[in-house]
């Protein structure tokens, strides 16, 4: 777990780090000597993260932002190069399919999705972080990029009113679960209209990415009416165990909500980023049987979601034959 009260805000990268960091995840060769060198540089990433973070850069889309060294997101790129990719696509695709599209990004972290997205698209961007940790690095890693404002809030969700919450951080996310004595979050809890009222070309916005660790459940149910007026595509996890963490018992009420609110098609992904199915929102068997997948593994799986708007039909099976077809193309690949 990273700690808090050392964690860097807005200092140079560390070359050193740099440098274990590119050991940490390099690619196994199978070596004895290339396997020693890469399992003890890990060792060394975590024990130096709990004791200083230092910054690193990792490269996204083109770009280098910077981020703790306790972040797993270099890890993750390492061993999934398909991780996140599917957002940029459908990005892309969206963006085709609606000329006035914006996006609002609930829970940026450090600025890794909207960098993604940018390099997707032209369309604006809505930047939504609560965490104070993480609201440095992502002012410092979206300067450079046009059309892209910062929201500095957490969106309530629908279970939010009288509660207190204890912020959990680590390997660089964070996520807010019933009160311990940890520490409490410094930002405000808004709500989503209030929010976007806040930013004024983002009240109808096309694409809607929520990644809070948990809380994504409820910030869809609370916002169900938004959703009907709007009709964006909502790309979202589906972490029944990790909603379960923050005090959610129904996790499944997302996929509930979106169809009440008029969503039919979806696109699921292992968190990896590899498309598994194509399904509707209105076959509760599928999303129980996701979710006990998860639930049995108790390994902090998930599924990433895109929803589509009854609206959106032709838009979701455009997408759906995409992707398709791009994971047809790179299995015979490797073939």
């Amino acid at each position: 777990m990273t700690n808090s009260a050392t964690m860097p805000r807005t200092t140079a990268p560390n070359s050193v780090a740099q440098a274990l960091l590119k050991c940490a995840t390099a690619a196994h060769n199978g070596s004895i000597g290339r396997h020693i060198i890469r399992s003890s540089a890990r060792f060394t990433r975590r024990f130096w993260s709990e004791h200083g973070d230092p910054l690193v850069t990792c490269r996204i889309a083109g770009h280098d932002i910077v981020l703790p060294l306790s972040h797993d997101l270099p890890v993750i790129l390492s061993a999934s190069p398909h991780y996140a990719q599917n957002l940029a696509r459908l990005t892309a695709m969206t963006a085709a399919a609606r000329q006035d599209l914006t996006i609002v990004d609930i829970g940026a972290n450090v600025g890794d999705t909207a960098v993604l997205m940018r390099a997707a698209a032209t369309a604006p961007i809505l930047c939504v972080e609560g965490d104070e940790l993480f609201l440095d690095l992502l002012r410092r890693n979206v300067e450079h990029l046009p059309d892209v404002e910062i929201e500095e809030a957490y969106v309530a969700t629908a279970d939010d009113t009288g509660r207190v919450h204890t912020v959990v951080r680590q390997a660089g996310t964070a996520t807010l679960v019933p009160p311990t004595s940890g520490p409490r979050p410094a930002r405000p809890f808004r709500s989503l209209p209030a929010v976007l009222g806040s930013h004024p070309r983002f009240s109808s916005p096309g694409l809607v990415k929520i990644d809070t660790d948990g809380a994504d459940p409820g910030i869809i149910v609370a916002n169900g009416e938004l959703l009907a007026r709007a009709r964006p595509v909502v790309f979202f996890e589906f972490a029944p165990l990790w909603a379960a963490r923050t005090g959610d018992e129904n996790p499944y009420r997302a996929v509930t909500a979106l169809a009440e609110a008029g969503y039919r098609g979806a696109l699921v992904y292992a968190h990896t980023g590899e498309l598994l199915l194509l399904t509707r929102l209105t076959e509760p068997h599928v999303w129980k049987d996701l979710g006990r997948y998860t639930l049995a593994h108790g390994n902090g799986s998930y599924y990433d979601i895109a929803a589509f708007h009854t609206d959106d039909a032709e838009l979701f099976e455009q997408a759906g034959a995409a992707e398709r077809a791009f994971f047809d193309g790179r299995a015979a690949a490797c073939r």
